[in-house]
């Protein structure tokens, strides 16, 4: 079967002794995905965690100490505070293009959102990052006042992909990974 044949609508028969119409897709240019409703606030208030963590002075700023720490502790070279520096920011890394695009996908007070698998996990590690930087007492961070909304989409997530249903849709509507 063609792309034709599937624009046109025309189709196999159903795999999986399910009677209907089966369409192959590419899957260079589809994935499966959860379908989630979300308050618009509530990724706003996701992207100002995001912002918040990545304005904070990181504790790279404190690297040549650090450095001298760990230089002291486990001997020359033994550890590197850039790669522990990179290493902290990996978290921030792995949910800033999700909530970038749906913060653009979402136009209205409540819409739709499209999380692939894995997504409320990297949500997950990093608010448990920011919370973490927040109770420690020589970081500088801190949780912005939005933190509640930021952590119930974190809820919706987790619910919205508690389940078997996922949707086919084209990776155009889903941020790189």
């Amino acid at each position: 079967m063609g792309i034709l044949d599937l624009m046109l609508g025309k189709g196999g028969p159903g795999e999986q002794g399910v009677e209907g119409q089966s369409y192959t897709l590419p899957k260079e240019t589809h994935d499966f995905v959860y379908p989630v409703a979300v308050r618009r606030d509530e990724v706003e208030a996701f992207a100002e965690l995001v912002a918040a963590e990545a304005d904070a002075p990181p504790l790279a700023d404190a690297s040549d100490d650090l450095q001298s720490v760990f230089d002291g502790l486990v001997g020359e070279g033994g550890v590197d505070a850039d790669d522990l520096a990179e290493q902290m920011s990996q978290p921030r890394k792995a949910v800033e293009p999700m909530i970038d695009t749906w913060q653009n996908a979402i136009d209205r007070d409540i819409g739709v959102v499209y999380a692939r698998l894995g997504a409320h996990e990297n949500l997950l590690a990093f608010v448990q990052f920011c919370k973490q930087r927040d109770e420690d007492d020589s970081d500088p961070f801190e949780l912005p006042a939005t933190f509640s909304e930021a952590a119930a989409l974190l809820k919706r997530l987790e619910e919205g992909t508690d389940t078997q249903y996922r949707a086919l849709v084209h990776t155009d509507l889903l941020p790189d990974q």
